[in-house]
């Protein structure tokens, strides 16, 4: 599998991810081979099964909170590459040399930093 991957697929996932009733998926009661929308109605049948446990039963019916979560963890994370891009870049043009607390406050990670202040940190204070 290929970590890194060569196109942007996410338009094509939001779009059919969109395209779904908006409704929640479940294991039948006793069946956990049928999954079905929150009226019943059947949204895939993997075969009876009965009682016992089916994970992929259990993935289909999770797939589209799970797909909605990933998305939105994605975009959170690639909004966040970018803009440590661009701070990466703007330090570049600036020739300053800024502390981890400073750069902390920019990307939004508030708190200490994780080493022995350096003098960049001491100056800032």
């Amino acid at each position: 599998m290929n970590p890194v991957p060569s196109a942007d697929r996410l338009p094509e996932i939001r779009a059919r991810l969109a395209a779904l009733p908006d409704t929640v998926w479940r294991q039948r009661a006793g069946d956990s081979g049928l999954i079905e929308d929150h009226t019943g109605r059947p949204v895939a049948v993997l075969g009876t099964s009965g009682d016992a446990p089916l994970p992929a039963g259990e993935f289909i019916a999770c797939a589209p909170a799970d797909v909605a979560w990933l998305l939105a963890e994605v975009t959170r994370l690639r909004c966040r590459d970018a803009m440590v891009i661009a701070l990466h870049q703007q330090l570049d043009r600036s020739g300053h040399l800024l502390s981890t607390r400073q750069i902390a406050a920019v990307i939004g990670l508030p708190g200490r930093p994780h080493h022995a202040p350096t003098a960049a940190d001491r100056s800032a204070q």
